[in-house]
């Protein structure tokens, strides 16, 4: 599996089928959406990536929270392979990115 530390990828991950989250935890629902854009790449002949953040919006924002995650980020990229995760892209969660409009995200 692949990380990207921000959004500049290799042509062959492009046009791919992406989960967007936090998935802390990776809990049953996110398997399912997991389970479901694996599905979805297979069937198109593309790659499934997971676009996440760190940190964590809620400690961007909550400068008194130092750390709030249910596991780390190293265990959540295992378990993002374990569920057939061909590539992260793992977003600076900073104040640039917090002021882009959802249009141009």
């Amino acid at each position: 599996m692949k990380i990207f530390k921000n959004t500049i990828i290799p042509k062959k991950y492009k046009n791919s089928a992406i989960a967007i989250g936090n998935f802390d935890g990776v809990h049953k629902g996110h398997q399912k959406v997991f389970k479901q854009a694996k599905k979805y790449a297979k069937k198109n002949k593309i790659k499934f990536g997971v676009l996440t953040f760190d940190p964590l919006p809620v400690m961007f924002f909550n400068r008194n929270i130092k750390n709030c995650r249910l596991i780390s980020e190293n265990k959540k990229f295992q378990l993002f392979k374990k569920y057939g995760v061909d590539f992260v892209i793992n977003i600076k969660f900073n104040k640039i990115f917090s002021k882009i409009t959802a249009v141009k995200f």
